[in-house]
Formats: structure tokens, C-alpha cells, sequence
């Protein structure tokens, strides 16, 4: 009865095509389930440390990677450490974790199968030496905005500021990473960072398809850089949702995390149905 109420929820609320693609991947095996965290799994907070899973997302996305074929993944931007804290997740739950946009995974064989290098030296004092520069230019021409510091790159946040406070920072810290050899710019909503790592969202995910083969993959994106991984999983069995507003590769898409949290149950109950009858 409680698999049922949770489809029939779906139904009444998730656009048709969404609700025909779950079907369509119900019973498909293996079966990868991934999702990006900030703005999909958990919402917006002006203080990047406060955003909380959307309640029962966590406890969805444990029930599906419990089950027989099916691994679930969460890609971020964050860092790793900062990832296990926010989702509460150690490293060693069924749960893949990929942070700093693929540079950083608890499963090695992402990084094994992206053939993608430790940083180096250089790297790290080029690093350095962009978290001083970004560090400079905040304090001094716009203390509103927050710097973060990250392990292969370096963030300014302007989330909660007016726009013509948060747009000159934004297209300050832009010019100064496309002014600079090595260093990529990845452009978020209210965030830039200034990367020294070569790794994507989409890179990392086909990696880690290849060690599980999957018949099928779920991909939950609301960013920019969540476009990587739409662009990359083309295979007639994708489904790929863009969560929110704004021009996407994604097939299908859906409004907000609340309907994240619907499409993520309704997976999951159509899965145990098609598993146990």
C-alpha cells in the first residue's frame, strides 16, 4: 500500500514524460541512480555550511542503494570532506560520493577510470596563489561576497546579495581565473570557482558507469556545471531532469527539490515493486 500511495503521489504531481521515463527504468539492471547535492538534494542557504538535505532524500536515496542493481551516487562541487558532512555520510556507505566536480571520490575507480592525476606541487601552490588573489580582491572591492576555499579549487559566493552587488564580484573573480594559465572557470548559480583540476561532473560519471555497466542511468542537475553530465549520458536508457528554470541538455525536468524528493521515493517504491511484485 505504501509503494503504491508513493506512485500515485507521483503521478498526481510530476510532469507525464518524467513519470513515463521512471517507468520505463523501473526494472532496469544494473541501475544507476545520481544526483548533484546543492540545490537537488538540499536547498539554498546564504551560508554555504547550513544547507540540510530535504527531509527523507537521505533516507530515499540509502533505501535505493539497499536494494539489488541498483548504485546511487552524489556529485558535487564541494569538497569531499565537505560533502561526508552535509550528507552525513562516512565513505564507506553504499553511497558513492564525487566531490570538487569528479576531482575527488570515495569510490577509487572514479578516478582510476577517469585516468585523471593526484594534484601536484605546482598545482597546489598555483592554488595558493589564486586563494590570495580572490582573498585580496573581496576584501577590497567587494567584502559582501565569501571566499571559499576548496581542495582543487577556489569559490566566491554571492548567494543572499543584491545583484548589483553580487554581479561585478562574479565578473571580477572571472576575469582574474581566465587571465591565469592551468586554472578553469566553473560558473554556478551565485558561485564561481577558479579550478586547477581538469575534472567534470560528466567525466567522473562515465567512469564510474564503466565499473558498473549499467542498462539505465538517473541523473538529478539543477547547475551549469550539472550540463556535463546531461551532455554525456545520451544512451536511450538516461534519464536526465533538470531541476528549476534555464536553457538544459536534460530530457525532462522538474520544479524544485520537493519534487526532487517525490521523483527519488516514487524510484524507489516503482523499483521494490518491480523487484518483489
Amino acid at each position: 500500500m505504501a509503494h503504491r500511495d508513493a506512485t500515485d503521489s507521483a503521478r498526481a504531481v510530476l510532469p507525464e514524460d518524467v513519470v513515463a521515463a521512471l517507468d520505463a527504468v523501473a526494472d532496469a539492471q544494473p541501475l544507476l541512480v545520481a544526483t548533484d547535492f546543492d540545490g537537488v538534494v538540499a536547498g539554498f542557504d546564504p551560508d554555504p555550511l547550513a544547507v540540510q538535505p530535504t527531509e527523507g532524500v537521505m533516507s530515499t536515496l540509502h533505501g535505493l542503494a539497499a536494494l539489488p542493481g541498483v548504485h546511487v551516487a552524489i556529485v558535487s562541487g564541494r569538497d569531499l570532506t565537505t560533502l561526508r558532512l552535509l550528507t552525513g555520510l562516512s565513505g564507506e556507505d553504499a553511497i558513492t560520493l564525487i566531490g570538487s566536480h569528479g576531482a575527488e571520490s570515495t569510490n577509487p575507480a572514479v578516478q582510476s577510470g577517469m585516468h585523471s592525476r593526484a594534484l601536484t606541487g605546482d598545482d597546489l601552490a598555483r592554488l595558493d596563489v589564486l586563494e590570495g588573489e580572490l582573498r585580496d580582491l573581496v576584501t577590497t572591492r567587494h567584502p559582501q561576497a565569501r571566499v571559499e576555499r576548496k581542495a582543487a579549487g577556489v569559490a566566491v559566493h554571492t548567494r543572499g546579495l543584491p545583484e548589483d552587488v553580487a554581479r561585478p564580484a562574479l565578473e571580477e573573480a572571472r576575469s582574474l581565473g581566465q587571465s591565469r594559465d592551468g586554472v578553469r572557470v566553473l560558473e554556478g548559480k551565485s558561485v564561481l570557482e577558479l579550478s586547477v583540476s581538469p575534472a567534470d561532473k560528466g567525466s567522473a560519471l562515465v567512469a564510474l558507469s564503466r565499473t558498473i555497466g549499467p542498462a539505465a542511468r538517473v541523473y538529478l542537475g539543477d547547475d551549469v556545471t550539472d550540463e556535463d553530465v546531461f551532455a554525456r549520458f545520451e544512451a536511450p536508457g538516461d534519464v536526465t531532469v533538470k531541476v528549476g528554470p534555464g536553457t538544459t541538455a536534460a530530457r525532462h525536468r522538474i520544479a524544485d527539490t520537493d519534487a526532487v524528493a517525490l521523483l527519488l521515493a516514487d524510484l524507489l517504491a516503482r523499483r521494490a515493486v518491480a523487484q518483489h511484485g
